[in-house]
């Protein structure tokens, strides 16, 4: 049975049709071709009224529900975007950060830097497993993660930025596991330098707080050395070094000259025989007189 409100509902709509139909009609007056176009107007214009009506009638019943839907929704949405705000280790990154952001390096420091740390990286690996870390080593390494050359020269200018950081010497005697070099040939041979007190079950260790510590202060030494190309500019600044935010604009940073390398340790002359007299006449001078008469 319909209730209360579907007959009301009708009572509505009816009312609303005859209001419709009470249209003006066409002047009797008036010519064919015109009434002909008067009338079409006027259907036109009642079917307008009905569709709207209709549109009317059906979204009226609907809005306790759509406002309720609305709601939730726009809940979710602000608690999308309460989401998608940042955390804060992103938002404050710059505050954390060493070095103020203007100061940067020019490109061959920031590609040396890189090596630093793949070295430090490597040599880590192998010093913690008290492997002798040679240069043959680390060479190969460094370059599958650098896709760059790694050359001796570069050890010497990681030498000269950091002075402390490895002991460099002449070796021989050190296994090769056939890397076509001869056990009795030199080869230089590198030893991170670390603190009495970084231990683990008494030998020095190397540990990744260490290796973060050393690349930081690696790239310390590397803004002072640009530090000292700024300072010469003329006239020379007022503000002191430790506070400096930025270059001056008319600092060409990447015309910084290059870092030249420390001499690096050179394996020792030996006197080698290569002929058969030269070893007749280094015998003959280790014998006694009367053997050798």
């Amino acid at each position: 049975l319909p209730t209360q409100e579907d007959v009301a509902e009708l009572r509505g709509r009816l009312q609303r049709m005859k209001e419709l139909a009470q249209l003006p009609s066409v002047p009797s007056g008036t010519s064919t071709d015109l009434r002909g176009h008067l009338e079409r107007v006027r259907q036109l214009e009642l079917r307008i009224r009905q569709r709207k009506a209709e549109s009317e009638a059906t979204s009226g019943a609907r809005p306790s529900r759509d406002t309720g839907a609305a709601a939730p929704a726009a809940e979710a949405g602000g608690g999308a975007a309460r989401e998608e705000k940042p955390p804060a280790y992103q938002r404050f990154h710059t505050l954390a950060q060493d070095l103020p952001p203007g100061l940067t390096l020019p490109y061959k420091f920031k590609v040396l830097a890189e090596m630093f740390r793949s070295l430090d990286t490597i040599a880590g690996m192998l010093f913690n497993r008290a492997e002798t870390i040679t240069f043959a080593k680390v060479k190969q390494g460094v370059q599958d993660m650098m896709r760059r050359q790694f050359e001796e020269r570069h050890v010497g200018q990681i030498k000269a930025v950091y002075p402390t950081s490895y002991r460099l010497r002449q070796e021989k005697n050190i296994p090769t596991f056939g890397d076509g070099r001869k056990k009795s040939e030199y080869q230089l041979t590198l030893e991170p330098v670390v603190g009495e007190e970084e231990k683990v079950d008494g030998r020095p260790h190397l540990s990744a707080s260490r290796l973060l510590e050393r690349r930081k202060e690696f790239r310390r030494n590397l803004v002072n050395i640009v530090k000292q190309h700024h300072a010469a500019l003329s006239p020379p600044l007022e503000v002191p070094e430790d506070k400096l935010p930025r270059w001056q604009p008319r600092f060409n940073v990447d015309e910084v000259p290059d870092i030249s390398p420390v001499e690096l340790p050179q394996p020792p002359q030996e006197d080698r025989l290569s002929t058969a007299q030269e070893v007749l006449n280094t015998a003959r001078g280790m014998l006694s007189p009367k053997v050798s008469q």
